[in-house]
């Protein structure tokens, strides 16, 4: 398993963000003042690259969602829910990378392993 390095973007000149990228190597950042702005700079990065992105919503420490209150009354409830989510997302093509916001000044970089379809544009 390996580990994400972890870099502070408000130290970060814009060819070392383009170097991440490039190297397709997972990655994390936090101190970022402009989380919207941050996201949009990555995704163009990687768009100009050829590559898919998505932007998922992970806090670190979320709160209880109706999913979680679900399982926890009823188990059977729980699990159709988990079931429907899950052939939700098997429609959708796969990113070739990942932008799991954690929290409000922090973001990590996860690539695809595996081939991704290819997208007209």
């Amino acid at each position: 398993m390996t580990v994400a390095r972890t870099y502070f973007f408000n130290r970060m000149a814009d060819n070392e963000l383009a170097g991440l990228c490039g190297a397709k190597d997972d990655f994390f950042l936090e101190n970022i003042d402009d989380l919207e702005s941050a996201v949009a700079r990555i995704r163009a990065m990687l768009k100009q690259a050829g590559m898919r992105s998505e932007v998922e919503h992970a806090p670190l420490n979320a709160a209880p969602g109706i999913g979680d209150l679900l399982s926890a009354v009823a188990p059977a409830v729980g699990l159709i829910w988990a079931s429907v989510r899950a052939l939700g997302s098997t429609g959708r093509p796969r990113a070739d990378a990942t932008l799991r916001v954690t929290s409000n000044s922090s973001l990590s970089v996860v690539f695809s392993r595996g081939p991704c379809p290819p997208t007209a544009q």
